[in-house]
């Protein structure tokens, strides 16, 4: 009796939902306005929100390698359809706190990590209040809310294991190899040319940087997802291919960058294996520190001023190597520019910073104008290009300390939370997160990427993995020495 009456009721929401369709279409037909096409399928979107947001979460997911940037007349810019559905699953999250909770997984919410996560986002509210723009740093900080709401809190709701996280990789990496496949069909017709590589990935990608980046950090998943079907399979052999095509569109990216990060990332391997990895982390925060004081003291840095009529952007990959180890390359060179205008930007605020968004805002009055390049006037508005500096910049020392607490909180528990899984299979997908979070973190020193969806929503996503694989040891954990206490018991 209570099948047939679900039966009924859902024969009816069927037709009914047909009927609405077929009426949105005559309509649109009849008033050749599109947006009545909307109709049916924002009730849908609606109802599919309202009794689960897996739906909404992984269309997400396949957005991400598709989303496109809209700038709108006002200056206002979004991607899209991602950052629209970032919203939307955030005021979903809030309604199912509201609702449901007793069902929150208090052992994720109360993690070290996402501590740390919850105390880098209030940061970001502090320096918002000590901003020297507000409406730049407000923007900033609500963007920063959804992109953690969504990527940590809800990841960690729905994703709960390696078993979970197989449907996350096949959202992501489907749509991804689209735009890799279409990017190198475009790039194809100019035989793979290095002075066009900048604009073959659009609209999909900002740039040829944004793109390599997202394809470097997919490429531990990658390889992960081959070793879990049988060898030969179908499956398998689709993911080498794929994994093939991925290495090639990298090289062919030409991104020195996501090159140097990729080649560390197999080093690095066997370091968190050994259990080493602190100790890797001591001493690269040491290197950089001894750079920089070295730079500082008694202005060395203006001992390596570039020459402007040398320093040029090369149509030549070849040149474009040589003159990056001369320090003759634009790009190099106008980083160092940035580089150099937002240390002096800190010191005039160290302790806020400028607020969440402001560097271009206000960074063109510190440079040294012996370091400027040819592309210095910065018509794109990019920022700083080192993302440590710039939370420097915008968040102050107090921010620094915050995010580079959080990253080695986050390698240093990841790699205890290898050691400390026993399954060869969880194992491996543990270390294809911590690696993608390194990879990200080498490029952080030459990019801005945390804030960007296609890369920082991966970043977030691996911190939310981790915590709850961790949560998963620690309840195998637990079970095992239950088991071990009733056999005692009994015996």
């Amino acid at each position: 009796m209570i099948k047939n009456r679900d039966y009924q009721f859902w024969h009816r929401v069927f037709y009914s939902f047909g009927i609405l369709l077929i009426v949105s279409i005559w309509i649109t037909i009849y008033t050749e306005n599109y947006l009545f096409l909307i109709i049916p399928a924002a009730i849908l979107f609606t109802y599919l929100s309202v009794n689960d947001f897996r739906f909404i979460y992984f269309l997400l997911i396949c957005c991400l390698p598709l989303s496109i940037e809209h700038q709108f007349p006002s200056g206002f810019s979004t991607d899209i359809p991602s950052e629209p559905l970032m919203v939307c699953l955030m005021f979903l999250f809030f309604a199912y706190v509201l609702t449901k909770v007793d069902q929150l997984p208090k052992d994720f919410f109360f993690h070290t990590i996402i501590i740390f996560t919850i105390i880098h986002l209030i940061w970001a509210y502090l320096a918002t209040i000590y901003s020297q723009n507000s409406f730049t740093s407000i923007k900033f900080s609500l963007a920063k809310t959804w992109y953690i709401i969504t990527f940590v809190f809800v990841t960690g709701i729905l994703i709960k294991n390696e078993k979970h996280f197989r449907t996350f990789f096949w959202c992501l990496f489907i749509p991804l190899l689209f735009t890799v496949v279409y990017t190198l069909i475009r790039h194809s017709r100019s035989d793979f040319s290095f002075e066009t590589v900048n604009y073959q990935m659009l609209p999909f990608f900002r740039n040829h940087v944004s793109y390599a980046v997202m394809m470097g950090l997919v490429v531990p998943f990658n390889v992960l997802a081959i070793s879990w079907y049988p060898r030969k399979s179908f499956k398998q052999r689709f993911l080498i291919f794929s994994l093939i095509i991925i290495l090639i569109a990298v090289y062919f990216a030409y991104t020195r960058a996501i090159w140097i990060a990729l080649a560390a990332a197999v080093i690095i391997i066997p370091i968190i294996k050994k259990g080493w990895l602190k100790y890797f982390l001591y001493t690269g925060f040491a290197s950089i520190l001894i750079f920089v004081f070295y730079m500082g003291y008694h202005n060395n840095y203006l001992d390596y001023a570039p020459n402007y009529e040398q320093t040029i952007y090369h149509n030549d990959l070849d040149e474009h190597l040589k003159s990056t180890f001369e320090g003759k390359d634009v790009s190099s060179a106008e980083r160092i520019y940035r580089w150099i205008a937002g240390s002096k930007m800190w010191m005039q605020h160290p302790l806020v910073g400028y607020g969440p968004g402001n560097f271009y805002n206000f960074y063109k009055e510190f440079t040294v104008t012996s370091f400027t390049t040819y592309v210095s006037d910065n018509p794109e508005k990019s920022s700083v290009h080192n993302y440590f500096l710039l939370i420097l910049v915008e968040q102050g020392m107090t921010g620094l300390m915050i995010f580079t607490i959080l990253l080695f909180v986050v390698l240093t528990r990841g790699q205890k939370i290898y050691l400390q899984t026993e399954s060869k299979a969880e194992k491996n997908y543990v270390m294809a997160l911590l690696v993608c979070i390194i990879i990200l973190v080498i490029n952080l020193m030459l990019n801005d990427l945390i804030e960007a969806d296609k890369t920082g929503s991966i970043y977030f996503i691996c911190i939310a993995l981790l915590v709850n694989q961790d949560i998963e040891n620690r309840n195998l954990l637990q079970r095992n020495y239950n088991d071990v206490m009733r056999k005692n018991a009994l015996s």
